[in-house]
Order: structure tokens, then sequence, then C-alpha cells
């Protein structure tokens, strides 16, 4: 596995730490997008620079991405890989009519409120060219032909559900389901590393909930599950949540997926989604 790290660097500042040549000046010509080594000497640099200039009210870097790159085998070889949706679209459901019980919901990080009416969306809205998607609050959607193809390949541990279109009066509509995990979840395991961002850990928790609900605003690393907790289905998801409760978002779950699972996307030619190796311990 070859990790990397990539920074969206103010252009103002990038003289720090980076040659003239070095990165990519996006469009607004504000900010370089620079792709690093993450064993590479200055990044351990980039927090320190980063804190000297929020102490004057400026910033350094305005946003991040670890890049994982594996090999086919180091992929065909993995017993669970962690399955991101790139493709992310808004409205969320909440702004489309969908109603949540927030009653049971924890009191101090907002986990684990229930879904209590079908997911309206604004189906418009979601990427057409993807067959997997989600809405910033991390509601998950499947086309209709992607689901039939997982029903007739035996894929376990997801079920379908109806979207409604925007509208207390909206019917159910035909290309989109929601995708809802029914395999039992799996622990974060203490390996696994979670914080604010690369350079904050958050050491002092104030992301992390008090009862074990949500362990980060984000993981860092690749994720370690507990095994005795795996029964084997295609897909499945984590027990401990990422994220935090801020209006429309919500802290959610991980998806995971068996080499099976994968094998099927790969075949189908999915595109737009982030895979990276799982570890069962």
């Amino acid at each position: 596995m070859r990790e990397t790290i990539e920074l969206r660097v103010e252009e103002s500042e990038a003289w720090r730490l980076f040659r003239d040549d070095e990165g990519v000046v996006l469009p607004s010509g504000t900010v370089r997008k620079v792709t690093l080594p993450t064993d590479d000497e200055r990044v351990s640099r980039v927090r320190e620079i980063d804190r000297t200039l929020r102490q004057q009210g400026q910033l350094f870097f305005a946003g991040w991405r670890i890049l994982r790159h594996y090999s086919a085998r180091e992929l065909k070889s993995a017993e669970l890989l962690k399955l991101g949706m790139a493709a992310v679209f808004e409205p969320s459901g909440e702004e489309c009519g969908t109603e949540y019980d927030e009653a049971t919901a924890c009191t101090l990080c907002g986990a684990g409120a229930r879904q209590v009416t079908d997911l309206s969306l604004d189906v418009r809205r979601i990427p057409q060219r993807a067959d997997l998607a989600r809405t910033l609050s991390h509601e998950w959607v499947i086309s209709a032909r992607l689901a039939d193809l997982w029903q007739e390949h035996g894929i376990t541990g997801a079920d379908f559900r109806p979207i409604r279109g925007a509208g207390a009066r909206a019917e159910p509509v035909k290309e989109w389901y929601q995708l809802v995990v029914t395999a039992p979840p799996l622990d974060i395991l203490p390996a696994t590393l979670t914080g604010n961002d690369p350079f904050d850990l958050d050491e002092d928790n104030a992301q992390r909930c008090p009862k074990g609900h949500v362990v980060g605003l984000n993981v860092l690393s690749e994720l370690s599950l507990r095994r005795s907790d795996y029964d084997g289905s295609d897909l499945t998801w984590t027990r401990q949540q990422l994220g935090m409760r801020s209006g429309v978002l919500r802290p959610h779950p991980l998806l995971l997926m068996s080499p099976k699972l994968h094998g099927l996307l790969v075949e189908l030619k999915v595109k737009r989604l982030d895979i990276e190796v799982a570890h069962l311990a």
C-alpha cells in the first residue's frame, strides 16, 4: 500500500513549505493542491506552520485528504474492505421531508436518531452516472439496476427500501432505493486512529462521545475491527460512528464489504467509490 496526503494550501502561504513549481494552483487562484507521500519529512511541519498562522487569524491549509493506493493483489487478499461513496449530493433527506425520531438519539453526540418515514429526496439531484451515492447526511442510495444485480448474485447484509420524491404526497420512485444494512455491526478497535485531521488528533476528546457512540470526526488510518463481530455478510457496517450533529449533518457509521461484493462492483464497473483495506483482529 502506498499512502499520500493531498493538501489544499493557501496560495499566499504556500511559500512557507513548497517550491513555486510544486503542486497545482486551482482555478480560483487562491488555493494550491499539493500531494505528498505521508512519510515526506515536510508533512510533520504542516501542523507547526498551521498553528502559527491560526494564532494570527490565518490558515495554512483549508482542506486535506489521505489517499491509499493498493495493488490488485492487496485488494483481492483483504478479508474486508471499507466502502466509501465519492458521489455526494444535497439536499439531505431531512430537508426533503424525511422524519427522524430524535428521542432515540444520544443527548451528548446526537447519534442514533431513528428514521421513521421513507427516505424523501429530490431525486433530480442524485448523480445520474453513479450507482451508489450518499447525501451530506450519509443517507445511502443505490440504483435499481445495481440493487437487482445484488439480489441476483446473492449479496447478503443489504436491504433496499423505497425512496419518495420531495413533498408529502410524493410517490415512490422507480430508479433508486435507499440502501440499508441489515448485518450486525462491527466494533472499531483502538488501533484505528481518529481525529479532527491528520495534524489534530483531538487530544481533548472534544469530538468523541463519552458514551462511545462517536469515536471522532474522521478516521485517519486503515480500519481495525473486531473479528468476532463479523458474521460473513457481504455488506456490513461499524457500530461506532464518525462525524458530528450540526444542522443536517449527523454522525454516521462506516460501510464495509466482502471481497465478493468488491469483485462484483469491479465487474460491473461501478464508479466513484473510495475503497480501502480493513483489518479484522
